[in-house]
C-alpha cells in the first residue's frame, strides 16, 4: 500500500469517529513519520472521492509491527543509555564536592 492510500485510509477511520479529518489528526494518528505535503495530497484525495476506500494490504500491517518491535527495542538501548550516563554524572558531581569538601 502507497503512503497516499495510507493516508486515504487513516482520512477513513478519522471520518468514522465522527471528526473532520486535518493534516495534524492524520500525521498523529499515523504509525510512521508522514511528511506534510504527502498528508495534504491524500487528504485532498479523501476529500474528492469519499466514497472510495482502499483495500488495505496485509504486509502493511506486518510492516507496522516490526516497526514498532524496532521501536520498542531503540528506546530499551536509549533508556539504558540514559542511565548509564546519569550514573556517570552522578559520580562526576560526586567527585566534583569531594573536591570542594577536601
Amino acid at each position: 500500500m502507497s503512503n497516499i492510500d495510507y493516508i486515504i485510509n487513516l482520512c477513513f477511520d478519522i471520518s468514522e469517529q465522527g471528526k473532520t479529518p486535518s493534516v495534524a489528526l492524520i500525521r498523529n494518528m499515523a504509525h510512521h513519520p508522514l511528511a506534510i505535503p504527502e498528508v495534504i495530497k491524500g487528504l485532498r484525495h479523501w476529500k474528492a472521492d469519499s466514497n472510495v476506500r482502499p483495500k488495505v494490504q496485509h504486509k502493511q500491517l506486518n510492516d507496522g509491527s516490526a516497526t514498532n518491535q524496532s521501536l520498542q527495542q531503540r528506546v530499551s538501548q536509549l533508556e539504558t543509555q540514559v542511565a548509564t550516563i546519569m550514573e556517570q554524572l552522578i559520580r562526576m558531581s560526586d567527585g566534583v564536592s569531594n573536591k570542594k569538601n577536601g
